[in-house]
């Protein structure tokens, strides 16, 4: 006996072996009838012996192919389930992404308008609360890096400026001499 309380049939002979296999596959289709009965549901069973070609199936070969092509048809449709799934998080995630820029360009309008309020004296610096401050300094910070960046174009158009009139002054001294 092993640890199961099965006995193994390593040392049993083939016709012995093909007798214990027949009545434990009739006790098992007798189970799989019994829980198809009293669950109402589906089961179809496919049995490989070793060393055998063909193989043992209940309640009939027709019957189960009919129960496997309906496994693999559930498969099939829980990977196009998947893949939709998959494309709606791509959806869910962009449009997250649309609100989350619609609501930064809500925000710096409100900040442009509050600081027009402040410049037109609509409103006073006191009357601010610190997130309406702490907003403020942020648009002035990112106004600064704007104003900052147009600083260095405008140099570098005046320096390509005075550098293609120093080439038209040489050129035209050039053609004189």
């Amino acid at each position: 006996m092993t640890k199961r309380g099965v006995r193994s049939t390593r040392n049993l002979d083939p016709g012995m072996k093909k007798i214990i296999l027949d009545k434990r596959l009739e006790a098992l289709f007798k189970q799989a009838n019994e829980l198809s009965i009293r669950c109402d549901i589906e089961i179809g069973l496919i049995v490989f012996a070793p060393g055998e070609n063909n193989a043992f199936v209940w309640p009939s070969l027709a019957q189960a192919n009919d129960r496997v092509k309906n496994y693999l048809a559930s498969i099939a449709n829980l990977k196009k389930l998947s893949t939709h799934i998959d494309e709606l998080e791509k959806i869910v995630d962009a449009q997250k992404k649309y609100v989350y820029e619609i609501e930064q360009m809500v925000e710096q309008k409100e900040m442009e308008k509050l600081f027009n309020d402040l410049v037109e004296t609509r409103k006073e610096v006191n009357e601010l609360d610190i997130t309406k401050t702490k907003s403020l300094l942020k648009l002035f910070a990112m106004k600064r890096t704007q104003l900052d960046e147009r600083k260095k174009q405008l140099s570098e158009n005046v320096e390509n400026e005075i550098d293609h009139n120093d080439n038209k002054d040489e050129e035209e001294n050039a053609g004189q001499s």
